[in-house]
């Protein structure tokens, strides 16, 4: 009876269907921002992986802004949800990690425009490197706060959809490619994962709700 009702509760509290469709909607947007909103490369430095290092573009600070904004709406869904059911999650080491890591990125975008030439020395090929190019990623930071969201709610669906999208994110890779629309069948890739992972935990916790009652 005890096992019961904490499965009850425990399946009430999971409401990650939510932050996967709006991630999955910050990506889609991302398009046209990261199609127009680049900013001319510096002639004496170049780009770092098609990115220009010399100014902060629009598509530069897209990710910070649409992430911090996402969490923001992530923190209204759950505190309502909250004082709905009567039912608190667990929900603010999520949000710390997650505000903490955009706020990372958008710190070492601005590192990398005030310090061109050192990061192009810095920047190449190599595990740490790889890392660390991960980790402050849009995409990285979106996986790695999911990973722990997973955690919290102690949801297996949840775990496998987040796999799914960090081995697409890994697998997409940079490639050398001249369009400037090279970038989209990756984003396009990675939205696509987080918002079907998003309609199906939604469709399941529903199913799971219909079933309880």
């Amino acid at each position: 009876m005890t096992g019961a009702l904490v499965h009850r509760v425990r399946r009430e509290q999971r409401g990650a269907w939510f932050p996967l469709l709006v991630f999955a909607a910050v990506r889609f947007a991302a398009a046209p921002i990261v199609r127009y909103g680049q900013g001319p490369c510096d002639t004496a430095h170049g780009g770092l992986g098609g990115i220009c290092v010399n100014s902060l573009p629009p598509a530069m600070w897209y990710w910070p802004v649409a992430l911090l904004l996402a969490y923001v709406a992530i923190s209204w869904f759950y505190l309502r949800r909250s004082a709905r059911l009567g039912l608190g999650t667990r929900i603010q080491p999520y949000l710390a990690l997650g505000i903490a890591l955009a706020l990372l990125m958008a710190a070492d975008e601005a590192w990398t425009a005030a310090h061109p030439g050192f990061v192009a020395e810095l920047h190449g090929p190599g595990p740490f490197s790889l890392f660390a190019d991960t980790v402050v990623s849009p995409a990285g930071t979106i996986g790695l706060a999911l990973l722990l969201l997973a955690r919290i709610e102690r949801s297996w669906p949840l775990l496998a959809v987040t796999c799914g999208y960090l081995l697409t994110m890994l697998g997409s890779g940079v490639r050398p490619d001249p369009s400037p629309w090279a970038f989209l069948p990756s984003l396009l890739l990675q939205g696509g994962v987080l918002l079907l992972g998003g309609v199906v935990l939604g469709l399941l916790h529903r199913a799971q709700g219909r079933s309880a009652g």
